[in-house]
């Protein structure tokens, strides 16, 4: 609604500066004298933004159908949970529509156990492992001193190659001139 707000009167302002105007003031009171024509009209069709909310007990109007009433009232709900009292273990007290739940147990007591057994892993976190391994074995294999001595001889061949297929005589001195400039460093 804000942002309605924000675009409108700034549109305002530039059709007051296409105008030639500098009454603003008299177009942001049409502006909200229409803003309120409209919202009047809007309430009285029975429309409104805001979101249905239950209504409460003893009126007249509902806002949820009768499937959804039934729904929420015959949900379970824990209240309390309680780790103090007896260590070692959960009691959980459970509710439905308001009062003690009479259709399950209201009170359930869980005993924690220990578990032992393999430890769970995220199958993200073992591929992020095996990716971390991979790219760190590639750096060190691409800072190598052996690694670079090859990539440097297939460099140079490559360029023996090249300078051999040339057929202008400057493009061949260029190709030996940096084959001498590498067998030099």
């Amino acid at each position: 609604m804000k942002r309605f707000q924000i675009i409108t009167i700034c549109l305002m302002a530039a059709s007051a500066v296409l105008a030639d105007t500098d009454d603003l003031e008299r177009l942001r009171a049409e502006y909200i004298a229409a803003r309120t024509a409209y919202m009047a009209a809007r309430k009285a069709a029975g429309l409104t933004n805001a979101a249905p909310r239950r209504v409460a007990a003893g009126t007249t109007s509902t806002v949820f159908t009768k499937s959804q009433t039934r729904f929420f009232e015959n949900r379970r709900v824990c209240v309390s949970r309680d780790t103090e009292s007896v260590p070692g273990s959960v009691i959980t007290t459970w509710y439905r529509n308001g009062k003690p739940d009479t259709k399950g147990p209201a009170v359930v007591t869980n005993v924690l156990h220990s578990i032992a057994g393999a430890v769970q892993s995220n199958p993200l976190q073992g591929r992020i492992a095996e990716l971390t391994a991979q790219y760190s074995a590639a750096v060190e294999r691409a800072t190598s001193a052996e690694a670079r001595a090859a990539r440097l001889a297939s460099l140079k061949a490559w360029l023996v190659e090249q300078r051999d297929r040339a057929v202008l005589p400057t493009t061949k001195a260029i190709y030996q001139a940096i084959i001498d400039r590498l067998e030099e460093g």
